[in-house]
C-alpha cells in the first residue's frame, strides 16, 4: 500500500501555481489551525465553513479534493 499524503501536504505542492489552487494552498499554509493530517473532504469543508471561508475558497477546495481523491486516494477513502 502506498503512503497516502494528507490533503494539506498534497495541496502544498501547488503553492506556486498562479490559479485558485495555488491561492488555496497559500491560505492553508498560513493557517495554523487547518487540519493538516486530514484525508477527509467532509472534515476539510466543515473546517473551512467554520472559519467562514469565502464561498469561492470552499468551491475551490471541493474541486481540489476531487483531484486529490483521483490522484491519491483511489481505494483509501474514508
Amino acid at each position: 500500500m502506498k503512503n497516502v499524503l494528507s490533503f494539506y501536504d498534497w495541496l502544498l505542492k501547488f503553492e506556486s501555481v498562479d490559479w485558485p489552487i495555488g491561492d488555496l494552498a497559500k491560505d492553508i499554509k498560513n493557517d495554523d489551525a487547518f487540519p493538516k493530517k486530514s484525508k477527509s473532504e467532509t472534515e476539510i469543508i466543515n473546517y473551512l465553513e467554520s472559519r467562514h471561508a469565502h464561498y469561492a475558497a470552499i468551491e475551490t477546495a471541493k474541486e481540489c479534493f476531487n483531484f486529490y481523491k483521483a490522484s491519491h486516494l483511489d481505494d483509501h477513502l474514508e
